[in-house]
């Protein structure tokens, strides 16, 4: 792995936020990896596809996905992120229709990156759980 690029990782956020899949895969490095929850999310394809299908793109299962930096942690070959995840859901999602209620959930995501400076690696770790609930449960 390789130091860290603050400035790709800005721009990685601030696409994600924006909603453009064009932009958010842009940061990616020649064999990108996302890791959910343990999950492996391999290659351009299939991690354009989890951004677009949860929601950082069109036709996903939630809109209004927006996350906001709580803290920032770094070392010498990574960047570690707290953020709260929010949006609404208004797709299926883990076989639940659209219920058209909003979630809220803390998350953390580590960011590695490639020899080029792009990013090679999120680890992100999400209580599913936590979102379903919201989802399924309101209060």
């Amino acid at each position: 792995m390789s130091q860290p690029n603050e400035n790709l990782l800005d721009e990685h956020l601030a696409a994600e936020n924006a909603h453009n899949l064009d932009r958010i895969m842009a940061t990616y490095g020649t064999s990108p990896l996302i890791l959910l929850n343990g999950q492996r999310i391999e290659g351009h394809a299939a991690i354009r596809e989890f951004h677009r299908s949860f929601g950082f793109g069109e036709g996903g299962s939630f809109s209004d996905v927006h996350a906001d930096e709580r803290a920032r942690h770094r070392s010498s070959d990574a960047i570690v992120i707290e953020q709260t995840l929010t949006g609404l859901h208004s797709g299926t999602w883990m076989q639940h229709a659209p219920t058209g209620r909003r979630f809220q959930v803390q998350v953390c995501t580590v960011y590695r990156f490639d020899g080029r400076g792009m990013l090679s690696a999120e680890h992100f770790y999400v209580d599913l759980g936590w979102i379903e609930r919201q989802l399924t449960h309101p209060t």
